[in-house]
């Protein structure tokens, strides 16, 4: 497994509480939208505990772009981890690492919805991204973001790209995606991409399969052992996590 020491070229603040953090791209390390990347802090070496010192992050740049980005927030009481990487200064190194993907665009001729909670929308951008440069297998792309907090990660930078079709809904809360979500089913197969929380995961899961989607059209950037025991769950472990 190749470790690469970057530096951190640019720290976006798109708000007060979210950064976005831009590194410099090895030739040799690829990716595809959607792709996730293990990025360490200094002391992932040593002999400590690893979930300490490393994160498991979404990609939310493609190649093209030139840079290895992802985006987090920063809330309540702070992690280890955090902690060190918002002090963090252009400049310093980052270790990224075993980079791999669950969520690549799926091109079978059918609508995509692309259903994410909060900051989850980084793992979104990069397939809206590679849509835009080609929409070859894609009918359509809707574009469904909650967060309560109301500041819309990356709002502005798909609202200004021309492409009548990807279809934005913009949710201060979890009031009137039912709604939403119906209105999406009444397309033809469409498939449906979810990032959020465990919980919004699960739930939103559930939601789906209850509506008549069948669970190959659902795709969740989750391990396959939380796959089998979402799916595994009973009535009684669904509403514990409500």
């Amino acid at each position: 497994m190749v470790k690469y020491r970057l530096k951190i070229t640019d720290i976006l603040i798109e708000s007060e509480d979210t950064w976005t953090f831009l590194l410099e791209m090895p030739e040799d390390f690829n990716w595809e939208e959607g792709s996730h990347a293990h990025i360490g802090i200094e002391g992932y070496d040593f002999n400590a505990p690893k979930g300490t010192f490393v994160r498991h992050m979404s990609i939310m740049t493609l190649p093209e772009e030139g840079k290895i980005g992802f985006t987090t927030r920063k809330r309540g009481e702070l992690s280890v981890f955090k902690e060190t990487l918002f002090n963090m200064k252009e400049g310093q190194e980052l270790l990224v690492f075993k980079p791999g993907s669950r969520m690549a665009l799926r091109r079978e001729n059918r609508p995509l919805v692309l259903l994410s909670m909060g900051v989850g929308i980084a793992t979104m951008r990069p397939l809206i991204l590679q849509h835009h440069f080609n929409p070859m297998g894609i009918k359509e792309v809707y574009q469904i973001n909650v967060d309560a907090g109301g500041s819309f990660l990356y709002q502005k930078e798909f609202e200004s790209m021309a492409d009548d079709s990807v279809k934005h809904t913009w949710l201060k809360g979890r009031n009137g995606l039912d709604e939403v979500l119906e209105n999406v089913l009444s397309n033809e197969s469409p498939i449906f991409y979810l990032v959020g929380s465990d919980a919004f995961v699960i739930q939103r899961t559930h939601w789906l399969m209850e509506h008549g989607v069948e669970f190959k059209d659902i795709v969740v950037d989750k391990k396959e052992q939380f796959i089998s025991r979402m799916l595994m769950m009973s009535p009684k472990d669904f509403q514990m996590i409500l």
